[in-house]
C-alpha cells in the first residue's frame, strides 16, 4: 500500500474522473481488490487532500505523514464505505481525525510557537486572492496567525478558504448548524485581523 503512495506521489499526476459515477466504479473496483482503482483514487484527491491537511497543521512534512496515514487507513477500510456516498468527504474525515490527533500529540510535547515555525513552505498551498495581498514576509505571518487559532475556528477558516466550501457544506461536513459555521468564521477573521492588523494597515 505505500509503496503505491509513493508511486502515486512521485508521479505527480492528475486523473480526470468526468463524474461520481466513475468515481464510484474506482471504489467499488478497489473494494474488489484492483489496487491500480485505489492509486487512481489517490491521483484524483492527494492534491486537495494534502492542502486541507496542511491548513490545519501548517507542517509540511507533518501533512505529508498525515496524507500518506490517511489514503492507508482509507484502503484499509475501504470494505465499509458506502458507495452510495462521495468519497472525498470520507477520505478527508479520516485524514482530519488524524490531523486532531497529531495536534494533540504536538501540543503536548512542545509549545505552539514552536509548532507553528516547523515545516513552513509559503509556496506548498494555492490561497488564490489570498497570494495577491500578502509578500513572503506576510505569507509566514499569516500562516502563523492561522496557527494559532483556536482549532475549531482553524478548521471552518481552513475549510471555506482552503477547500472552498460553501456554508451549508461546512456545516454537514463538521455536523453543526450554520449558525455556528457563520459565527466561528466571524471570530477566526476577527483574531486574524487583529494579528495581522499591521500588515493590513500598511
Amino acid at each position: 500500500m505505500a509503496d503505491i503512495i509513493r508511486e502515486e506521489n512521485a508521479s505527480g499526476g492528475v486523473i480526470r474522473v468526468d463524474d461520481e459515477v466513475s468515481e464510484r466504479k474506482l471504489v467499488e473496483a478497489t473494494q474488489n481488490g484492483d489496487k491500480g482503482a485505489f492509486g487512481k483514487l489517490i491521483r484524483l484527491h492527494q492534491k486537495r487532500l494534502f492542502r486541507y491537511v496542511y491548513g490545519l497543521l501548517g507542517s509540511f512534512d507533518a501533512a505529508e505523514d498525515v496524507v500518506q496515514e490517511a489514503f492507508v487507513k482509507a484502503y484499509e477500510n475501504i470494505g465499509t464505505f458506502r458507495t452510495q456516498y462521495a468519497f472525498y468527504p470520507w477520505l478527508s474525515t479520516i485524514a482530519r481525525n488524524l490531523a486532531y490527533n497529531q495536534i494533540r500529540r504536538e501540543e503536548k510535547k512542545e509549545s505552539l510557537d514552536v509548532l507553528k515555525e516547523k515545516g513552513y513552505n509559503p509556496q506548498s498551498v494555492d490561497l488564490g486572492p489570498l497570494d495577491k495581498l500578502l509578500n513572503s514576509e506576510g505569507h509566514r505571518r499569516f500562516y502563523r496567525a492561522v496557527m494559532s487559532l483556536p482549532l475549531p475556528y482553524r478548521t471552518v477558516f481552513v475549510l471555506r478558504h482552503f477547500e472552498q466550501m460553501d456554508y451549508s457544506g461546512i456545516a454537514s461536513y463538521l455536523k453543526i448548524p450554520p449558525g455556528t459555521v457563520d459565527s466561528r468564521l466571524y471570530r477566526a477573521r476577527q483574531l486574524l485581523m487583529e494579528h495581522l492588523k499591521d500588515l493590513i494597515d500598511a
